[in-house]
């Protein structure tokens, strides 16, 4: 499966999205798109989200809660979607600030099915 297609829909179908990125368990890179020419400020958003996403699955093991399945991180600027995957893996959407958070995050589950389809 093309990994690339899956992302690259999601900026078309998310207006204000501004990238988005698939990740290992371990933070790196697999696969990423995004409307600015240099992705690194994507890789490393990215990358901190692996340290979010297991700080996140520690504290939901500590209560009981369940799996951590998606999160939300907001700034002034810049909103990160990151929902978890299979085996550890994840994608991250960000967007700005003033885009439909609920559109967004219906985008993204919906890249996040194929992508688990793929990786099972």
């Amino acid at each position: 499966m093309p990994f690339n297609y899956l992302l690259t829909n999601l900026l078309v179908d998310v207006p204000a999205a501004v990238g988005a990125i698939f990740l290992d368990n371990e933070g790196e890179a697999i696969e990423w798109v995004t409307r600015h020419g240099d992705p690194y400020d994507l890789k490393v958003e990215g990358a901190y989200h692996s340290i979010f996403k297991r700080h996140l699955e520690v504290l939901a093991g500590d209560a009981a809660v369940g799996e951590v399945r998606n999160y939300i991180v907001e700034s002034e600027l810049l909103t990160a979607l990151t929902q978890t995957l299979p085996g550890g893996y994840y994608v991250v959407l960000v967007q700005e600030a003033s885009g439909s958070k609920a559109t967004a995050l219906y985008h993204l589950r919906q890249a996040a099915r194929v992508l688990s389809r793929e990786l099972s």
